[in-house]
């Protein structure tokens, strides 16, 4: 669950990819017009086909490239800015922003008087809104503002259209609000009608679209965006959101070898092993679960490197990276093969996300037996406990978080009464906690549930012998996730002993 809800882990087997000259990112579809000189445009190009393929640290070394050839080069120093802003995933660095923007000048008055004419000086009006005063949501809503104005100033920018767009998906706060994405999507279509290949467009339809009744609406941009940019991982990768929401795992597992695959060939060139950790193994994990697939490779290797991570003792605290990249492939890994993981071999009281999902597994591998489920839901409600402090001081962007580990625990709670004897009121509570789960902002990937409550709902029926009952709550377990195995199986079963 947790890997799916920190930002950090989106980038983790990314950093410090290198930027090598023939990458194929989708750098000839850029027609952005600009003053930077010769030297300076074709890293300036590559950089802003990098931001739409949101390979932000390779993006920043090819815009620092631009101002380096050109340093009077104003967009330069835009790109470089907008790396440090992730909408989607809820992230910003805003200091690291306003330091590449004082190289320009010292004051927005200072940096606009730079622009070499009126559209650079709207597009720089807009980043001054992005990193300005207020809060990352009312500076979201003024950057919106300005993206609008800069938009209807010229509609035939692509790239205007192609970042209001984002910015609008960057307006939805807490999760996806379904309008928010629509009007997203009403103003990156137009763009795909003219510009079919362009990275930001096809990125954001994608965004738009990657939900269970959406999803078919995405198909053409998938179709087309692993094609515009091979060497860009994400690019490769995000093709698979679309997949995903349709339940289409082999298209989805073809989509992650690529995109691993891709950030393989990066690790290599930098002297480093291939990752069995990371945002793509773990989509790759899941759609080979999804098939009845064996994932035991990317269980195991992915544990071996998230126990060198404790060892060297990165990311301690919360523990982002390859402990909580693990925790979560096992996780799924014990949901579909009932091979629940041992603990990693965490010393100390960091790694606090990895143990929150360790707790979660004793929880699970433990149902019908009261005194294991007890035992890993009381530490789970102090682990959360530590986890929400932590979070307040070092991620307070974070609204995911929270939320499903108060979903989780509720899971637990129901599960105990039930393992305890109480039955029919732990069946309620089970309910309870299923209609919960779905009414939060829909999430893209995989559940961040190990195992969604419905899903257990319909299991607990069907032990009861109550098969209509159970059939009902597999099928809603599908709506909340999509071509599931287990719920798939559970509703076949379900509906053979009605007959």
């Amino acid at each position: 669950m947790m890997k799916l809800l920190f930002a950090a882990g989106l980038t983790l087997a990314l950093q410090g990819a290198p930027l090598l000259a023939q990458d194929r990112v989708g750098a000839e579809y850029m027609v952005m017009e600009h003053s930077g000189d010769e030297a300076a445009s074709e890293h300036f190009l590559r950089g802003l086909a990098l931001l739409h393929n949101f390979e932000y640290g390779r993006a920043a070394e090819a815009f620092e490239q631009a101002r380096l050839a050109d340093p009077d080069f104003v967009m330069a120093y835009w790109g470089g800015a907008m790396t440090y802003n992730h909408p989607l995933w809820e992230s910003q660095d805003r200091e690291g922003a306003l330091k590449v923007l004082a190289d320009l000048g010292a004051t927005p008055a200072e940096r606009r008087a730079k622009a070499a004419n009126e559209r650079e000086a709207m597009w720089l009006d807009a980043i001054e809104a992005l990193y300005g005063e207020g809060t990352k949501e009312e500076r979201d809503h003024k950057y919106l503002a300005r993206m609008r104005l800069l938009h209807e100033a010229d509609p035939s920018d692509i790239d205007a259209r192609a970042f209001t767009g984002l910015a609008i998906l960057g307006t939805s706060h807490g999760g996806r609000q379904v309008p928010i994405y629509m009007q997203a999507a009403a103003v990156l279509e137009p763009g795909f009608m003219t510009h079919e290949r362009h990275p930001g467009i096809l990125h954001y339809l994608i965004h738009s679209y990657d939900d269970p009744v959406h999803a078919p609406l995405g198909e053409r941009a998938a179709e087309r965006y692993a094609l515009v940019a091979p060497d860009a991982g994400h690019a490769q990768h995000m093709v698979s959101h679309i997949f995903h929401a349709l339940g289409d795992w082999e298209a989805s597992e073809a989509a992650n070898i690529n995109a691993d695959a891709v950030v393989d060939r990066q690790r290599i060139a930098m002297g480093r092993e291939p990752t069995f950790c990371g945002h793509y193994n773990e989509w790759l994990a899941y759609a080979l679960l999804q098939q009845g697939k064996d994932a035991s490779e990317i269980v195991d290797g992915c544990r071996a490197q998230a126990q060198a991570a404790i060892a060297r003792g990165s990311d301690k605290r919360l523990g982002f990276g390859e402990t909580s990249s693990y925790s979560s492939i096992a996780l799924w890994n014990g949901a579909a093969t009932g091979d629940w993981p041992a603990p990693l071999e965490v010393e100390g009281d960091g790694f606090l996300l990895a143990r929150f999902e360790f707790a979660t597994a004793r929880l699970l591998a433990g149902i019908g037996d009261e005194a294991p489920i007890r035992d890993a839901l009381g530490e789970m409600r102090q682990l959360a406990a530590e986890i929400e402090s932590v979070l307040a001081v070092e991620d307070p962007l974070n609204t995911y978080a929270v939320p499903w580990m108060t979903r989780q625990i509720a899971q637990g709670e129901a599960l105990l009464e039930i393992a305890a004897g109480r039955r029919d009121d732990g069946l309620a509570m089970l309910e309870q906690a299923a209609e919960a789960e779905v009414a939060l902002p829909e999430v893209f990937g995989p559940p961040p549930m190990a195992m969604p409550s419905y899903e257990l709902l319909g299991s607990a029926l069907m032990a009861l012998g109550r098969t209509d009952e159970a059939a009902d709550a597999f099928r809603k377990s599908l709506a909340f996730a999509p071509g599931r195995k287990i719920s798939l199986e559970g509703l076949a079963k379900a509906q053979a002993a009605s007959r």
